[in-house]
């Protein structure tokens, strides 16, 4: 690439989905929401394209976001996110599964309230000490859990989808994940009430 006269190195991009107050250095951040907490780079519109060139990014993570975007419009968004991201490059999709939690719960391992912050809720914010706390798109549109997701991915012609839960360390308060190939993947703590699911772009 070269701009102005200087031959410039192609640098790998890659795209952190739905940042929240996470925000990874080394990728590109985004969020619909921003604030004192809430920093991303680039503010996207729900609903509308991401304002990238297709084919963009090396990789991305989508991390507790598809639950935020009702269900008939969650396939649009993973299109248009694969749309932007490099044919067969690497995503980590992570999220709340519904089912494990209410498992978890009935072993008296999980509190009702993360029960009710997991489920859809379109009323109000049920996590847990964030009661008070509202954000465009703290709603959850739809029940998401593994087997779920897995099909819906599938479906879409995403490819080499297999759970990875087992293999991010037990640490809520972990800030990363390297996986088998030596990427490290921005991964904001590890629950019991999770699901992790590694593809291919389409």
């Amino acid at each position: 690439m070269v701009t102005g006269g200087i031959s410039q190195l192609m640098v790998a991009m890659y795209l952190n989905v739905g940042c929240g107050t996470h925000y990874a250095n080394g990728w590109v951040n985004t969020d619909v929401w921003q604030d004192e907490l809430t920093k991303p780079d680039v503010v996207v519109k729900a609903g509308e394209p991401y304002p990238f060139d297709d084919n963009t990014f090396d990789a991305a993570y989508l991390g507790h976001v598809i639950e935020h975007i009702p269900w008939t419009g969650v396939s649009s968004f993973l299109d248009d996110i694969s749309r932007v991201v490099k044919p067969d490059a690497p995503m980590l999709i992570v999220g709340p599964d519904v089912y494990k939690t209410i498992r978890r719960w009935a072993k008296n391992e999980e509190p009702w309230e993360m029960v009710m912050s997991t489920m859809e809720h379109q009323d109000m914010n049920y996590q847990p000490d964030r009661e008070h706390q509202w954000w465009d798109g703290a709603l959850h549109h739809w029940n998401c859990h593994e087997s779920r997701v897995f099909k819906l991915l599938d479906t879409m012609g995403f490819k080499n989808i297999k759970s990875v839960f087992d293999q991010i360390p037990n640490d809520p308060r972990g800030t990363s994940w390297t996986d088998e190939t030596g990427f490290s993947w921005p991964v904001v703590g590890k629950y019991h009430w999770q699901f992790a699911f590694k593809c291919s772009n389409k």
